[in-house]
């Protein structure tokens, strides 16, 4: 069976990070390294996996980078076959990594595999599995959202990304190109995967397998996440889609930048709103400057 390297990106989630790597070790799957990219934390993450998890290949940035950074680093220093990529604010569930191996072997075509996740809160409430776009204004769609995880169960969902956690062959990402700056933040993972199907191999969500994930509700966007929230759908659709839906997403562009201006108007977050404007401008006219980001 192929070695697995389970890279986690984090940044000042120290006491998630800590429970994720504990529910690591319960994993009935063995052959596998854990490689975590700290993007400049300051909370102590760097003493914390010293301390308690030395086994770990522990990676950090002393700037804060975003996402994307994390994401290729971990990838280049992995030597498993496959990278399981998950978030800091997950759980996963002991027998996750050990059914997403056994999909690799049996569906030959498949270069992304993911678990379904689920709600820590509700472990047997779907929080989505899997995302499509739609045919013309290519919105993201959530599939699954607050079903009951039995609903899935032994299934296998072909879809267009995946967040939060995935599974992908470490070859084909590197044949891809990894994830460029350009897209650095919100979607950066769904660029990668996006890529690899275009390569001609499939995205598959397997409804057995899960991660729970730790989400603590909408506290609303801030500037950054509206900035990259039009930044990166902008640049994935125009990088990535065909002539035809690069089209008709660009003529319901408005529709988006409507939708977040609204949101941060209703926040009263005029930065956010600011930030709406300078993001659709900056994907526009491809200014690809790493913004919204705090720096040593």
């Amino acid at each position: 069976m192929p070695k697995v390297s389970v890279v986690i990106p984090t940044y000042n989630r120290k006491e998630k990070l800590r429970r994720l790597l504990n529910s690591l070790k319960k994993s009935t799957y063995r052959d596998f390294e854990i490689i975590v990219v700290d993007d400049a934390s300051t909370d102590g993450t760097d003493e914390m996996i010293k301390n308690e998890f030395p086994e770990v290949i522990y990676i950090r940035h002393e700037t804060e980078t975003l996402v994307w950074k994390s994401r290729n680093d971990g990838i280049i220093a992995s030597s498993g076959e496959i990278v399981f990529m998950v978030d800091d604010d997950n759980v996963v569930d002991p027998n996750a990594i050990e059914k997403i191996v056994k999909d690799f072997d049996k569906i030959n075509d498949a270069g992304v595999i993911a678990p379904i996740t689920c709600y820590y809160s509700k472990p047997d409430t779907i929080m989505y599995a899997g995302t499509i776009y739609t045919k013309y204004m290519r919105r993201t769609k959530y599939l699954y959202v607050n079903r009951k995880c039995e609903e899935i169960n032994g299934k296998f969902l072909e879809v267009d990304g995946v967040a939060n956690s995935f599974a992908l062959r470490r070859d084909l990402a590197l044949k891809a190109g990894l994830i460029p700056q350009k897209i650095p933040f919100n979607g950066e993972d769904g660029y990668l995967q996006y890529k690899i199907k275009k390569m001609g191999y499939k995205i598959i969500v397997d409804g057995s397998a899960k991660v729970y994930h730790d989400h603590e509700g909408s506290k609303g966007y801030n500037q950054m996440r509206y900035y990259y929230a039009l930044r990166s759908k902008i640049t994935f659709h125009m990088d990535l889609d065909e002539g035809l839906q690069k089209f008709t997403f660009l003529l319901s562009l408005p529709i988006y930048v409507g939708y977040y201006s609204y949101n941060a108007i209703k926040q009263r977050n005029w930065g956010g709103l600011k930030a709406v404007f300078e993001g659709t401008l900056d994907g526009l006219l491809k200014r690809y400057n790493l913004k919204y980001i705090k720096t040593k």
